[in-house]
């Protein structure tokens, strides 16, 4: 029996140390047995066998040990200069690149059916969120947020008891009125949820001014946001202070930046829109429905 030691044995950051992948490698995959350095056994196994190799991500384009593979969908030179193409037109001015981020954008570029799902969903949801989100004078790239949440399923519920497209909690739903009972819950509704998610980032907003923390704060908490700023002396620097928060906290913002890419680039990744939906949902007589 042969035992692959440590075919891959770098991560490129503390939040994505146990971030693992599956990919499956076909007879007809080739690679470069010299520049590789692979020997002559485990080369002949990716030639003749289909093989599932479960690696940790990698995400630099090049480097000099070459007894590691790195597969990647976009190199950081290009990545850095979309990033600030979308951070130029953004008015949050959040979207830039560390290689964090770069690895929270691999990871999706991976998901590519699941994401040719999303992205139909968004046509039937974010028209509604982009016309809530500037009643409130929010900027329109928070509806990325609600793929995060909920992969915007507007049922889903969480361990913790979130629930909704939004994932409020049951005591935070309530703050923004919405009903939540044995027989009905707001949370459920994409149009009363969302208004509630607008006023709730709009309170975050006022209370701590620093999108990255309000990002961190809608989903650690503001609590959280308020005891790592405490401890350093009120200085606004998510990523400085990236080791205070929670690991889902920490990874939060990366995949907000990550998502805000993907939505913006899916095309140039040859990822499509899975199935049309509608484009506008609206609330008729107090029934939510879709409309062509």
């Amino acid at each position: 029996m042969i035992i692959l030691k440590s075919f891959i044995n770098q991560s490129i950051s503390k939040p994505f140390i146990n971030v693992k992948n599956l990919i499956k490698i076909h007879k007809n995959l080739s690679f470069n047995k010299k520049k590789f350095n692979l020997n002559h056994t485990i080369f002949k196994i990716f030639r003749d066998k289909k093989f599932v190799l479960s690696y940790k991500i990698l995400y630099e384009s090049s480097i000099k040990k070459y007894n590691n593979i790195i597969i990647t969908r976009i190199t950081s030179e290009k990545l850095r200069i979309r990033l600030n193409i979308l951070n130029q037109k953004s008015h949050m001015k959040i979207l830039k690149y560390n290689s964090i981020v770069h690895a929270s954008v691999e990871s999706y570029l991976r998901m590519g059916r699941y994401l040719e799902k999303i992205i139909s969903l968004a046509d039937l949801y974010f028209p509604m969120f982009e016309k809530k989100l500037d009643s409130y004078n929010l900027p329109k790239e928070l509806k990325y947020l609600a793929i995060i949440e909920s992969n915007l399923n507007p049922i889903i519920s969480s361990k913790a008891g979130a629930r909704g497209i939004w994932q409020f909690m049951p005591n935070t739903g309530k703050v923004y009125k919405l009903k939540i009972n044995n027989i009905y819950d707001d949370r459920n509704d994409p149009i009363k949820s969302t208004e509630a998610a607008c006023r709730h980032i709009k309170y975050l907003y006022r209370k701590i001014g620093d999108w990255e923390l309000v990002l961190a704060a809608y989903n650690s908490g503001l609590g959280t946001v308020e005891k790592v700023l405490q401890k350093n002396r009120n200085k606004k620097d998510f990523w400085t202070f990236l080791d205070f928060f929670p690991r889902e906290t920490q990874n939060y913002i990366p995949k907000f930046i990550a998502i805000n890419y993907i939505m913006n680039y899916y095309k140039e990744h040859n990822i499509y829109v899975y199935h049309p939906f509608p484009k506008k949902y609206v609330r008729k007589n107090s029934i939510s429905t879709i409309t062509r």
